[in-house]
């Protein structure tokens, strides 16, 4: 599962909309909408994506390093794609 798959879940488990988890972690909700497709492009480097995943899973009661290690696995595994 990836990253933004696994924010979406437990948003959802959670009951919460987008909204609502926009506010509580002042990340903006189109950048919550990016995260939660897999859409990396808007953040300027993965290190921001890094931090917003963080912040999101210490929000919804995920391990921040679990996800940061989940989007890494992803980002490497699209990086060898990309080689060929």
């Amino acid at each position: 599962m990836s990253a933004g798959m696994t924010i979406q879940n437990a948003r959802v488990a959670l009951g919460l909309t987008p909204a609502d988890l926009a506010s509580s972690t002042k990340i903006r909700e189109s950048m919550l909408v990016a995260l939660e497709a897999d859409d990396f492009d808007c953040f300027g480097g993965d290190a921001y994506v890094r931090g917003h995943l963080k912040v999101l899973a210490n929000c919804l009661g995920l391990d921040p390093e679990g996800l940061a290690a989940e989007f890494d696995a992803t980002q490497s595994q699209l990086s060898d794609v990309e080689r060929y």
